[in-house]
């Protein structure tokens, strides 16, 4: 099995974390890919490769982070699709699987073939300007629609699969997936799904309306999202990390995207689990047992 390390530079101890994981990985035999950033910081340049060279040598791609780490690794396109175990250095870790003080149990897992991979819908969003698609982007957690620095709200008409619901009053709307239920759609309210559970999720951003609420929306819809507004400070952002500014009368387009995310499961906890553990404040026997 060849492995691909990519930790985040931002943070010294993911860095840390990746050279004694590589040191171990080659000890167990294992062939490891960098990338060409990395490779130079830990002075291993023979190990260099780009994306699409790591996607065709590596079976594995371990992401040293947080679930922005990871995030921005899924939406990569030469790597979507590849099996990615994320080692959690952040804080809370909904995405990633295993925490760094487990790290070698974790990786003893997955060489000797004790894992399970779930995939995870993402979201495809299109971007129209005049009829013409101007942005082809990719989402695994959602997609959000948003005022910039201006305090005026935006009016968002929002048609799901060509029938109008009522104009939305807001300061913006997010469509989310199952797996970015407990992301930002959470803190505006928006419900809990299991990610075993293939739904669009809408969810209002601090809706100026008594009636607007979340709505589920089945997996094979369209949603298609037109910006009104006074002003023109608008942005469209991918999993809080990747924005583009939007025009007035601009549609965006949401659907369920082809590609699927593929994490890696090494732990025997389950989703709730995780839950109680992250959100509930409850510490969980599973995670100080490192299972």
């Amino acid at each position: 099995m060849a492995v691909g390390l990519i930790p985040n530079l931002q943070k010294p101890l993911a860095l840390a974390a990746c050279r004694e994981l590589l040191s171990w990985l080659e000890l167990k035999g294992v062939r490891v890919c960098l990338n060409t950033e990395v490779a130079a910081h830990l002075q291993h340049t023979e190990l260099a490769a780009d994306d699409a060279t790591m996607a065709e040598i590596c079976k594995l791609i371990v992401v040293l982070g947080g679930d922005g780490t990871l995030l921005s690794v899924v939406r990569r396109q030469p790597l979507r699709g590849l099996p990615i175990l994320g080692i959690n250095l952040g804080k809370l870790g909904f995405l990633t699987e295993i925490e760094l003080k487990n790290m070698y149990v974790g990786m003893e897992r997955v060489l000797g073939g004790d894992y399970s991979v779930q995939e995870r819908m993402m979201l495809q969003v299109r971007v129209l300007r005049k009829g013409q698609v101007v942005n082809n982007l990719l989402a695994l957690n959602e997609v959000v629609v948003s005022k910039g620095a201006f305090s005026r709200m935006l009016e968002l008409n929002i048609a799901i699969d060509g029938q109008y619901i009522d104009p939305l009053p807001a300061d913006g709307c997010i469509v989310a997936t199952p797996t970015g239920s407990t992301a930002y759609s959470l803190s505006a309210g928006g419900p809990i799904v299991d990610p075993d559970i293939s739904v669009l999720l809408l969810t209002p951003i601090c809706p100026h309306s008594l009636h607007s609420r979340p709505m589920v929306v089945s997996p094979d819809s369209e949603l298609n999202i037109t910006v009104h507004a006074q002003h023109d400070d608008i942005l469209l952002t991918m999993d809080g990390q990747e924005s583009v500014p939007l025009q007035l009368e601009d549609q965006v387009i949401v659907s369920r995207a082809d590609a699927v995310a593929r994490l890696v499961k090494v732990s025997k906890h389950g989703f709730y689990d995780v839950l109680r553990q992250k959100l509930g404040g409850t510490p969980s026997r599973y995670r100080e047992e490192g299972s």
